[in-house]
């Protein structure tokens, strides 16, 4: 089954609302700094990869497991998102990746204790995989522009801009889903696997503690 058939006409539909309202939200805050065009292009490469990347990875990990999973859209947030624009400060809530088993498996009534332990771990691991796997993404991508900034690679003042904001809302969308409080990935991850947590979690938040505090 390709990708094309793995994502519903609804989905795509939320999937470029989504994208369409941050990419404008972004660059009513770059225009402040940037030209226009520069502005969307900029902004279209760092919401491209840092959101929706980060939004199929999650959904196609939990596919892989046998989920169903589709992304959905809130509305009022998209509004939101670009309103707050204007007035010079960005919270996103776009919407989420809605996952659910399509079934129950058949012996699950049936199954003794043991073998009730044994598909709550493996329910957990699973949990634990599809959390980790839109933050992974955000973290993979910050290296890779990183490096580019520091190979030269990202040659000129336009793409060099362009890697920038997307290194930089990679590192922080990365890190603010790591979080581990509430509906957050980071949330799922350490209730599943603390270790795994703190491995992942606390050095991609120390990273990022500068961004957010405005330090560089």
């Amino acid at each position: 089954m390709d990708i094309a058939r793995r994502v519903s006409s609804a989905e795509l539909t939320d999937l470029f609302l989504s994208l369409a309202a941050l990419v404008i939200a972004f660059s009513i805050l770059g225009e402040r700094r940037l030209p226009g065009i520069e502005a969307i292009i900029i902004t279209a490469l760092g919401v491209s990869t840092g959101f929706l990347l980060h939004e199929l990875a999650h959904k196609f990990v939990a596919m892989h497991f046998g989920y169903w999973a589709e992304y959905r859209a809130n509305r009022m947030g998209l509004v939101l998102v670009i309103v707050m624009a204007f007035v010079g400060f960005i919270f996103a809530a776009p919407g989420a990746v809605m996952i659910s088993r399509t079934s129950a498996p058949q012996n699950f009534y049936s199954l003794d204790p043991l073998g009730q332990e044994k598909l709550a771990a493996e329910e957990k691991k699973e949990e634990l995989l599809i959390s980790l796997a839109g933050p992974l993404t955000n973290i993979i991508l910050a290296i890779v522009f990183f490096l580019m900034l520091m190979s030269g690679d990202a040659a000129g003042s336009l793409w060099q801009n362009a890697a920038s904001f997307a290194l930089f809302i990679n590192l922080t969308l990365a890190a603010f889903n790591l979080l581990p409080f509430g509906p957050l990935d980071g949330k799922k991850i350490y209730d599943s696997n603390r270790v795994v947590w703190a491995l992942v979690g606390v050095p991609t938040i120390l990273a990022a503690l500068p961004v957010y505090l405005g330090m560089i």
